[in-house]
């Protein structure tokens, strides 16, 4: 082969890569248009966001405290542990804060030693008054949080001296402190254990028997100081998520 035919056969070569590369470029797809980055996502609705409102039922097992008598302690000795029932109603502004009204109400043990001659006896407590909370998460499957409560509290003794059945109770102002975690079972239920004490001011230390009753020296009478309680809540929630 001369150099003269290896010439024409590049040459040729050359002709054709050309005309496919002209046709390539005819036929290739337009570039894309780009308009614009595309709008973030929407977050999903936090999960178990809290809610305005929450009604609170318990069970309790409250543990009474008493303060010993210089001349008599038979109202103290011998009470001990008893179940009781309370509720709670609060509102919610904001995930970390609530505040409302609670009552709680408990029948205490009161076995007296028969040397004292008491018979029938039993006896109770109870705290009414205003509780605010502190929340921790404002979103999740665990809800910790403390209360602070302030109102009117009372432990009572009752039992039948003689023929006579006589009334003690001892009651004021009340200091309420404590706790709970719950947890979530659904979107507007909670259950948990929580632990509050609850100790009295007394002012009063009265005695009741028939139709007339008598103011008792605080020192010279034991009676009760407050109480102690463990509980389970149920909490229900409700209104729309914070």
């Amino acid at each position: 082969m001369t150099w003269l035919s290896m010439a024409r056969i590049a040459t040729l070569c050359l002709a054709v890569c050309s005309f496919a590369a002209r046709a390539s470029a005819e036929h290739a797809p337009p570039p894309p248009i780009v308009l614009g980055a595309a709008p973030a996502p929407e977050l999903p609705p936090a999960e178990y966001a809290r809610r305005p409102f929450e009604l609170v039922p318990e069970l309790l097992l409250g543990f009474p405290s008493c303060a010993d008598g210089n001349a008599s302690n038979q109202r103290c000795d011998g009470i001990a542990a008893g179940p009781g029932l309370g509720a709670t109603l609060l509102w919610r502004p904001t995930p970390y804060f609530a505040f409302g009204g609670t009552f709680d109400a408990m029948g205490f043990a009161f076995h007296p030693a028969q040397s004292e001659g008491l018979s029938q006896s039993s006896a109770k407590g109870h705290f009414v008054g205003l509780l605010g909370r502190v929340y921790f998460f404002d979103h999740g499957l665990v809800e910790p949080y403390l209360e602070l409560g302030l109102g009117s509290g009372g432990v009572d003794t009752s039992a039948r001296e003689v023929n006579v059945e006589y009334d003690e109770s001892s009651s004021g102002l009340a200091v309420r402190a404590g706790g709970a975690i719950e947890f979530y079972l659904g979107r507007h239920v909670r259950l948990g254990p929580a632990f509050d004490w609850t100790t009295l001011n007394v002012q009063h230390v009265r005695r009741c028997g028939g139709s007339r009753c008598v103011e008792l020296d605080e020192a010279g009478y034991g009676h009760g100081t407050g109480f102690t309680s463990v509980s389970l809540r149920l909490s229900i929630l409700l209104g729309p998520g914070l």
